[in-house]
């Protein structure tokens, strides 16, 4: 691949493993790939002892050979730096890297990803390896771009004696003494002071966990190492191989283990990606996957790169026919422009022996193989009308990792599990039809009409300043119920609540109730709860609601005994609202209905239930069903099919999962909008 202008087409493609197959299948699948249209490949994860059988001894002839034939078929590889799993004979020269449980027991690696990334000894190996590798191939005409290694961030939290010392040290850079130690994690709770820093234990064991405070500085520990890794492996990478692009598929979300990927993103990313797992269907799976794709997309300008994408699921052959394209093009709309499919051909070992991919375990062709033979047909079409699409959204959805991991600690607590609160806002938007961005509060590089801040429990100086400067500019903020409670030190606010923020939105949240508990009149909150606004109200299914006392805030709408569900502030040129309930998607879509001639956001054609509509550059628009029924699209004057070649004049009927680019036509000067029917 000679190409290296990569941002002005769409890229689909697959996941191989040449190392799975004889070498003799080699071009066998190579040709159907060719036959299929794909343009792209990932090769050379999970495999590093397959190019490095033993320290210090590389074997690359092989794939030296893979490399020839996919550029002699002219499909681009991205090829990843697989450093994770480590091989068997890094964990005996690396001793430091080994996983210890909860007990200090050691944890042979007996599956992937058990090793500690952030070992000394393994990161030399590892780094090594990377760029003996990016270098070797930096020239070769197959090379497209480089994969930062697969899934950094999935594996264990280690408890070894290498790790605890590691942690020791990290405390005593970030507190310097421990007297000052002491004061944030408050240990005269308890009898937990202690007087020098290798006094520290991991804190966390078989039996229980630390202090949250402790206990969130061990995952800010785990998250700054694997998130320093990354930036030294993209360093290795862009040193051995300058000017070639990389990617990668990280796991920062991961519950084990994880870290801060949004603190953290211009350390190592060059094309945000990731590997999109939704399910056939849009449900709460799907919504989920859409979240991670918006953080990893994230303000970045360029587009995401799917490297691992639904083929087939663990134990389910195929979906639904047409559903693979439907989130493939779903995906697409958010600002996707690669599509790689998991897996080629579908395993005969291993842990996913069962994870159905293109080709099955007799190497022959599935219902996916054809779905990404559509794909790629339609995707060489939507490359000529504006595609990647370039997104620019008024709306942003505020994204703090931590509240995950604050989460688990306090999990009689956040009972609304905080990535459940992220996919309520996607939902709301998605219903809607509108384009947000994911952002850092404390660092928002854009301009936004409207910031949502859900379940945000711990917040920042950074952010609380942040959120007061955007209001006091003219911006709007949502927040909802549980925010702002604790510190950065992890310590509640002693000063009203929301926490610095109290005066922006002019009240104080004086306690809550939830559904099952008794509030203060004696009655059970019902989990289904009708809220009153000035023009409509809106039944929702809540479990959790604050009790709201206004100071200079006025109430937009109330619950059915009068108390505020939402009010409203004026600050500065803009205005604060403060939503009493924890996140709700049916919520959040009612109040932007409420407040739509408020905000000021761009106008947009309204569309039935279950359409995604998207506007594409001037007078086009992509129409998708994402159901598995016929919906008819009404259409406000002619156009064409830039997929179909049809031709529509009042309206477009779509077939369950089908999507299709419209081209309007009309005078010049003129936006089909404004002959819209809703």
């Amino acid at each position: 691949m000679t190409e290296r202008n990569v941002e002005n087409k769409l890229y689909v493609g697959v996941n191989y493993h040449p190392h799975d197959w004889p070498a003799s299948r080699w071009e066998t699948d190579i040709l159907l790939m060719r036959e299929a249209g794909f343009t792209t490949v990932r090769l050379g994860h999970l495999c590093w002892d397959c190019f490095e059988p033993e320290n210090g001894r590389f074997t690359f002839v092989w794939f030296d050979g893979v490399m020839d034939l996919f550029a002699q078929a002219g499909i681009g590889v991205v090829l990843d730096l697989s450093v994770h799993p480590a091989p068997v004979w890094v964990h005996r020269e690396c001793p430091g890297c080994t996983l210890y449980g909860k007990s200090g027991t050691p944890a042979p690696a007996v599956r992937r990803y058990m090793e500690d990334v952030l070992d000394p000894d393994y990161q030399r190996y590892a780094l090594r390896f990377a760029h003996t590798l990016a270098k070797r191939y930096a020239s070769h005409p197959a090379l497209f771009a480089f994969g930062l290694c697969n899934e950094q961030g999935a594996g264990y939290l280690n408890h070894s004696p290498w790790a605890k010392a590691r942690f020791q040290a990290w405390l005593k850079e970030k507190y310097h003494s421990v007297d000052m130690l002491n004061a944030a994690w408050a240990t005269q709770r308890w009898s937990r002071r202690v007087n020098a820093f290798d006094e520290i234990e991991l804190p966390e064991n078989e039996v229980e966990k630390g202090s949250p405070e402790a206990w969130m500085d061990m995952r800010r520990f785990f998250s700054d190492g694997i998130a320093q890794f990354l930036r030294k492996l993209k360093e290795t990478v862009e040193a051995a191989a300058p000017g070639i692009p990389h990617t990668s598929n990280h796991y920062s979300g991961h519950d084990g283990l994880g870290f801060d990927y949004l603190k953290y993103r211009h350390d190592f990313v060059d094309y945000p990606g990731m590997g999109f797992y939704p399910d056939y269907a849009v449900n709460e799976k799907t919504h989920y996957a859409l979240t991670v794709l918006q953080e990893r997309r994230a303000e970045f300008d360029k587009p995401l790169w799917c490297i691992e994408f639904i083929s087939g699921l663990n134990g389910q052959y195929a979906g639904p026919k047409g559903s693979l394209r439907m989130l493939a093009f779903l995906s697409i709309l958010y600002g996707a422009q690669m599509i790689l499919g998991w897996t080629w051909r579908t395993m005969l070992h291993g842990e996913e022996q069962f994870f159905y991919g293109l080709l099955d375990h007799a190497g022959m062709p599935t219902p996916a193989f054809e779905e990404y033979r559509e794909i790629a047909r339609d995707c060489r079409k939507l490359s000529a009308y504006g595609f990647p699409r370039r997104v620019s959204p008024q709306i942003a959805v505020a994204f703090q990792q931590e509240n995950q991991w604050i989460g688990q600690y306090h999990p009689h607590q956040f009972r609304q599990p905080y990535s459940a609160a992220i996919i309520c806002a996607q939902r709301a938007l998605f219903e809607e039809n509108r384009d947000y961005n994911m952002v850092h509060l404390g660092d928002m590089e854009k301009e936004y009409k409207l910031l949502i801040v859900p379940d945000c429990a711990i917040l920042t100086e950074g952010a609380a300043r942040e959120i007061r400067y955007f209001v006091e500019a003219g911006g709007h903020v949502w927040m909802t119920g549980y925010s702002a409670m604790l510190k950065e030190d992890i310590g509640a606010f002693d000063s009203p609540r929301p926490g610095m923020l109290d005066d922006v939105f002019g009240l104080r949240v004086a306690g809550f109730t939830r559904a099952g508990d008794l509030d203060e009149g004696g009655y059970p909150l019902p989990s289904g709860t009708t809220i009153q606004g000035k023009n409509s109200q809106v039944t929702v299914d809540i479990q959790y609601r604050e009790h709201l006392v206004l100071t200079t805030a006025s109430s937009l709408a109330v619950f059915p005994d009068g108390s505020c569900a939402v009010a409203v502030n004026g600050y500065g040129k803009g205005k604060a609202w403060y939503l009493a309930p924890e996140a709700n998607a049916d919520l959040l879509r009612w109040l932007l209905e409420e407040t739509k001639d408020i905000l000021g956001l761009y106008p947009q054609p309204v569309f039935p239930a279950g359409i995604q509509g998207r506007i594409i550059g001037e007078n086009r628009l992509f129409v998708l069903n994402t159901t598995n029924q016929p919906i008819t699209v009404p259409l406000p004057t002619l156009c064409e099919g830039a997929l179909s070649g049809t031709k529509y004049e009042n309206e477009i009927f779509l077939t369950p999962y089908d999507g299709e680019l419209l081209l309007f036509t009309v005078a010049e000067g003129e936006s089909f909008l404004q002959f819209w029917r809703p």
